[in-house]
């Protein structure tokens, strides 16, 4: 589908990867300024507990230490707006940062962490999601009075009820299961993923009078920088953050409190400060995918219409959050209230808290977790009606112009339906290329009825698919001409390793008419780039590439008009390509005899004043400075039904695994991707992103898991030892991941593209779950597929 095209949809090589691979990138944690002092954390070993008194004499009498903050002394502010305070009296998880010290070296800061003395009076604490709604369970915010998070006076979160349940409804639920034939319902738990970075969290910050630059791997540097300003009591002109290039985002990079805690650090000793955290730290002084609790209920009629669906979700929402009730409600708004037609569905969430690590972002955001019961929950339906479950899906997948919903709505409100836009047809595509991968209708032999079988080991197959949105959201980005015809990209947009760079590179390149060595990209530094919410929300190539194309075509439309002038053309009748502007040839000017005769003539005449092209070099010299900036325009809304249109991808996945009964061994053989991408900018880094996505979701249904103490509310394994990442070695070979880019270009992306990466979170963990059933006939429920949940499944 790309052929039109000379630099879109090829797979260019990465425009960073010569600097990557010998090194010369340079991230936070390899910056070192001028007398620099070096930040340190003392963290809570207690759950819950009251700071009684805290002695920071002999920390401070240390040689080489230069500023000590507690409690007592940094503004009483809520960074990013959470319950928290920068630094609390009362702690509320362990690993909860209690002082924070800036010294000459890190032995020096790690020592006086040492003489800190601190005393605590521990208050009762809960770390369960179920344990934690009972009736006289301790409250994990005993200030905020309630185990179940429902916004603040500063921060209100208008949808919620007054118990602290939010929810979505269409239709009318009790009637669609009196209409139903089958109903089948079930309880699901997923478990919590940390967000593996392979380089843990880093920031420096540097005062230059009343005007900070703060330097952090964060993917959100927009927020970032105003969460700084506003603790730190400062105009947002004050404060210029510039995120360095992120090694693995995954969607929780950002520096959080510790930014603010640096900044005031590096203020009071009038020097640069560098905070770089351990992997330790990283685990426990960062965020995590929330575990879920699920109840879903399906009703279907025996034609395999759905009639009904009803989910009702607890999310562990750890000692805070940094988005709200946003994940939550993309588990309600998307998955659970749109992936399938169903005519009528009701769904209910709550966010509660208890004294464990925070929660946050991590790839898919919501979508995968309401997925992993969903995508079950419909294999019991069509197994229910004997349906084929590659047909079931395929008869119920959600369609352009259903009804759809952005997050925001559904925790802000007015929640107002809009509709999904017309490369949603995609759906019935996705699945159909995927079973066609994967041999569906060769080794599909029934339900309850294995691929194979070799002794104790059985082969089965499963299905799954899933959605995400590619948002729409507010963006800008600024073109900038140079007088040599090169151009620079000026973007709040953030390379965390999936490509953004080279992929917005051919799109402007492309708009422009560029060779792609000719187009360079400034990111993410606040000071300079024009605003965007940053690599969030799978909304880089949605917004960010989108808006950027924008302003491209802005700055072609300018340059068409000044080579028109030295040509002698209409602008319309111009081309630029390989760095010139050209005049079109005739044949793709006129249509009829007459016309080409006529352009002919005129073509020829132009060809003998020697005007046929003129380079956009030429042009940008002449013009000397030539610029152009776009914004996002959003809402977009539907000519037919005035209806705001929501961007979203989907993605399938078709899982064939093997399972040993008799040890409960899980090999995953192979897996058939088929992803929707709108189109494909460069098909080898969606690969890529795809491939990582799988792996995630890989290890987040079979083994990853951060496991607490029930005790004292520890972490035990914050460490890649004991927190069991997935290697090559537990995916399937080369040849057996088969990933299907399908593109029906979307109207309003950069030439169709969308976002769609994190979509390939949601639909592998169910797929392979689906594939276990099917292999040994008993259905897992727990937050893991793992050995031993296989053996229990088993009555072994």
């Amino acid at each position: 589908m790309a052929e039109e095209f000379s630099l879109v949809g090829k797979r260019l090589p990465r425009a960073d990867a010569l600097e990557k691979v010998n090194g010369q990138i340079r991230h936070v944690t390899d910056m070192e300024l001028p007398r620099m002092l070096y930040a340190k954390f003392l963290r809570s070993p207690h759950a819950h507990a009251k700071i009684t008194r805290i002695d920071t004499s002999r920390a401070e009498e240390l040689p080489g230490v230069k500023c000590v903050l507690t409690h007592k002394n940094v503004p009483k502010v809520h960074p990013r707006r959470k319950l928290e305070y920068l630094l609390d009296e009362t702690v509320h998880c362990a690993g909860e940062e209690v002082a924070a010290v800036a010294a000459e070296t890190k032995e020096i800061a790690e020592e006086a962490l040492d003489l800190i003395k601190v005393e605590y009076e521990v208050l009762p604490a809960v770390f369960d999601t179920e344990e934690a709604t009972k009736p006289g369970a301790p409250l994990a915010h005993s200030e905020y009075g309630s185990s179940l998070y429902h916004g603040t006076d500063y921060n209100p979160v208008p949808r919620f009820t007054p118990e602290g349940w939010l929810t979505l409804q269409y239709g009318d639920v009790g009637k669609g299961f009196k209409q139903a034939d089958y109903i089948v319902e079930g309880k699901y738990k997923t478990p919590r993923q940390y967000n593996c970075s392979p380089l843990p969290r880093a920031v420096i910050c540097e005062w230059s009078g009343s005007e900070l630059t703060c330097w952090a791997d964060t993917q959100i540097a927009l927020w970032a920088s105003q969460d700084l300003a506003t603790c730190l009591g400062l105009p947002q002109s004050k404060v210029r953050l510039i995120s360095s290039p992120v090694i693995g985002g995954y969607g929780a990079k950002e520096p959080q409190k510790i930014a603010t805690l640096v900044a005031l650090l590096a203020k009071k000793t009038g020097r640069p400060v560098k905070a770089a955290f351990s992997r330790q730290e990283d685990f426990i002084g960062t965020m995590s995918r929330p575990s879920y609790e699920t109840y879903g209920k399906i009703g279907v009629k025996k034609n395999g219409t759905i009639t009904a669906m009803q989910t009702r979700m607890m999310q562990n929402w750890g000692r805070d959050c940094a988005y709200d009730s946003l994940i939550l409600a993309t588990s309600g708004g998307v998955t659970s209230s749109m992936l399938y037609r169903w005519q009528n569905s009701k769904w209910e969430g709550c966010n509660v808290i208890t004294n464990t690590i925070e929660s946050g972002a991590l790839n898919g955001f919501g979508d995968p977790e309401a997925g992993f019961c969903i995508e079950r929950l419909i294999d019991e339906a069509a197994e229910a009606i004997g349906m084929d479950p590659v047909e079931f899906r395929l008869k119920n997948c959600m369609r352009a112009g259903d009804r759809a919903i952005e997050v925001p709505n559904v925790v802000f409100g007015p929640a107002e339906w809009g509709i999904l836009g017309p490369d949603l047809d995609s759906f019935p595509e996705c699945i159909r290329r995927a079973a066609q991968k994967a041999e569906w209708k060769e080794k599909w032999k029934g339900w309850k009825t294995p691929v194979a079988v070799h002794g104790s080991k059985r082969r089965g197959i499963g299905i799954a698919i899933g959605t995400h949105h590619g948002a729409l959201w507010q963006a800008s980005a600024t073109i900038k001409m140079n007088q040599d015809g090169t151009a620079n990209v000026l973007t709040m947009g953030t390379e965390i390793g999936q490509g953004f760079k080279t992929a917005m590179i051919q799109v402007v390149a492309e708009a422009l008419g560029l060779p792609f060595e000719s187009v360079n990209v400034t990111m993410a530094d606040t000071a300079v780039v024009p605003a965007s919410m940053g690599n969030i929300g799978s909304e880089g190539t949605s917004s960010m590439i989108t808006v950027a194309k924008l302003a491209a075509d802005k700055v072609r439309h300018k340059l068409f008009q000044m080579a028109a002038e030295s040509l002698g053309e209409k602008p319309e009748n111009l081309e630029a390509k390989d760095g010139s502007i050209y005049i079109k040839a005739a044949s793709e000017r006129a249509t009829s005899a007459s016309e080409q005769k006529s352009r002919l003539g005129e073509l020829e005449s132009a060809k003998d004043r020697g005007e046929t092209g003129i380079s956009i070099a030429s042009l940008c010299l002449a013009g000397f400075q030539i610029t152009a900036s776009a914004n996002m325009p959003v809402p977009i809304i539907d000519e037919k039904t005035g209806k705001v249109v929501y961007c979203f991808s989907v993605a399938v996945t078709i899982a064939e695994v093997e399972v040993d009964t008799d040890t409960g061994e899980l090999n995953v053989l192979k897996l058939s991707l088929a992803n929707d991408c709108g189109r494909a900018i460069n098909p080898q880094i969606l690969e890529n992103q795809v491939d990582m996505s799988v792996t995630l979701a890989n290890g987040w249904v079979r083994s990853e898991d951060v496991i607490i103490d029930k005790n004292t509310g520890a972490m035990l394994n914050p460490n890649l030892l004991d927190y069991k990442i997935m290697t090559i070695l537990d995916m399937p070979k080369m040849n057996d991941m088969q990933e299907t880019l399908v593109e029906f270009p979307t109207p309003w992306g950069p030439f169709g593209a969308k976002g769609c990466s994190e979509t390939g979170m949601c639909s592998p963990g169910p797929a392979i779950a689906n594939a276990i059933y099917n292999a040994i006939g008993v259905r897992l429920r727990g937050a893991h597929l793992s050995p031993e949940s296989i053996l229990e499944a088993l009555g072994k």
